[in-house]
C-alpha cells in the first residue's frame, strides 16, 4: 500500500482528492460568511481596543517558534518550496484576482517576480549595503546577489536549520550565496546590539516574512533605525489583514499559535501609523489570492513528494499537522472574498535626515 492510501486510511486526505476539495470548499464558504458578518473595519486602531504596539519585548516565544516550525527537518522544506530560492513567503502571480488565477507562472517564476517587485518598491539601486532580518533560507539574498553584482548583504536568522543551509550554500562558489558578498549572523535580532549587527552602516534594511512575529513595533522600528544612516531605507513584506480583527492579535487564543507560537497578523493600516523613528514613503496591499496560489502549490508538492516524507521524515501525526496547516492557511485566510481580507502588506520607510 502506498503512502497516500495508508494516510487516507488514517483519515488524512491528499491534495486534489475529492474529500479534501469538498472540505476546503466548505471552509471557504463558511469563512466568507463569517467575514461578511463581521463587516469591514479599516479605520479603527488597535489602541481603540486596548492593544499596545509599544509595550513588552520585541517578540516572544522565539525558541518555541524555532522548535515547532522553522527548525523542522530541511527535507521537509525541500519537499515543497521552490527549487531555486527556497522562499518561505508569498509568491506573486498578479495584482487582481483575475490576473492571479489566470497566471501561468510556475512557483519558481512567481517567486522571482515577487523579488523583482520587492526590489522595485524598495528602490534598490544595486550598490547598497543591505541588512536582512529573519532571512529564512536566503531567498532574497539569492536574488539580490545574483542580480546586483555590487550589492553586499548581511543577514540574521535564529533558526539553526536555516543557518546551516545558508552556510553550506556560502561554501559553494557556483551558488549566488557563495559569491563572497554575504555575511550570516546566527542569532536573535531582538537580542543583538547595533554594534553586533554591524553598526549604522546599512543603506537598506529588509524584513520579508518576519514582522508577523513582532509584538512591539516601537522597539522593532527603533532597532532598525539604529542600523540606518540619514535617508536610509527599510522595506517590509508581511501577512496583514485589511479589516482590523483584535481577537486575532493573541496567538494563544487562535490557531496561529499552533503553528506560529507568538505570531500575529497585523492590520494593514497599523504599520502605516508607525512614524516614531522612520517616515512612511509608501505602502501597498498585495491581494491574498497570491498567497492562496503559493500555498496551494506548496500543498501540491508536499503530497507529490509524500513517498519520500512518509515515515522517513514525518510521522503520521506530523503529516496530519502540516496537512492541516496548508488547508487552514489557504481556506481561512487567503481564499475568502477573493483575497480581500488577508494578504500581504508592502511598506517602504525612510530614516530621517
Amino acid at each position: 500500500m502506498d503512502s497516500i492510501a495508508q494516510l487516507k486510511k488514517a483519515g488524512i486526505h491528499a491534495h486534489g482528492s475529492a474529500e479534501l476539495q469538498r472540505y476546503e470548499e466548505h471552509l471557504v464558504r463558511y469563512f466568507t460568511r463569517e467575514y461578511k458578518q463581521l463587516g469591514e473595519n479599516h479605520t479603527a486602531c488597535l489602541a481603540d481596543y486596548g492593544i499596545s504596539t509599544s509595550n513588552g519585548p520585541m517578540w516572544q516565544e522565539t525558541d518555541a517558534l524555532m522548535s515547532q516550525h522553522y527548525d523542522e527537518r530541511p527535507e521537509f522544506f525541500r519537499a515543497f518550496l521552490d527549487r531555486k530560492y527556497m522562499a518561505y513567503s508569498m509568491a506573486y502571480y498578479g495584482e487582481t484576482p483575475d490576473q492571479i488565477m489566470a497566471s501561468a507562472y510556475t512557483l519558481e517564476e512567481a517567486q522571482h517576480v515577487k523579488f523583482e517587485l520587492i526590489c522595485k518598491r524598495a528602490q534598490v539601486q544595486g550598490h547598497e549595503r543591505v541588512f536582512s532580518i529573519g532571512c529564512g533560507f536566503g531567498p532574497l539574498e539569492t536574488y539580490l546577489l545574483e542580480n546586483y553584482p555590487d550589492i553586499e548583504v548581511t543577514s540574521i536568522t535564529p533558526s539553526q536549520v536555516q543557518a546551516e543551509y545558508i552556510r553550506q550554500r556560502m561554501q559553494d562558489s557556483a551558488h549566488p550565496l557563495g559569491c563572497g558578498r554575504m555575511k550570516l549572523i546566527h542569532g536573535d535580532f531582538a537580542a543583538s546590539s547595533t554594534a553586533e549587527l554591524g553598526g549604522a552602516g546599512y543603506d537598506l534594511v529588509f524584513a520579508v516574512g518576519m514582522f508577523e512575529h513582532i509584538h512591539n513595533l516601537h522597539s522593532a522600528f527603533r532597532h532598525i533605525a539604529a542600523l540606518l544612516p540619514a535617508d536610509g531605507r527599510c522595506f517590509l513584506h508581511l501577512i496583514v489583514s485589511r479589516p482590523l480583527f483584535p481577537q486575532y492579535m493573541d496567538s494563544g487564543k487562535t490557531l496561529i499559535g499552533k503553528y506560529f507560537p507568538g505570531g500575529r497578523v497585523w492590520p494593514f493600516s497599523e504599520l502605516q501609523k508607525q512614524k516614531d523613528y522612520l517616515d512612511s514613503v509608501g505602502s501597498w496591499y498585495v491581494n491574498g489570492l497570491n498567497y492562496w496560489r503559493t500555498l496551494d502549490e506548496w500543498h501540491h508538492r508536499f503530497w507529490k513528494n509524500m513517498d519520500s516524507l512518509h515515515a522517513r521524515v514525518l510521522s503520521v501525526d506530523d503529516i496530519r499537522h502540516w496537512n492541516d496547516y496548508f488547508i487552514l492557511c489557504k481556506t481561512v485566510l487567503f481564499a475568502p472574498l477573493d483575497g480581500s481580507i488577508y494578504g500581504n502588506g508592502h511598506y517602504l520607510f525612510r530614516n530621517r535626515p
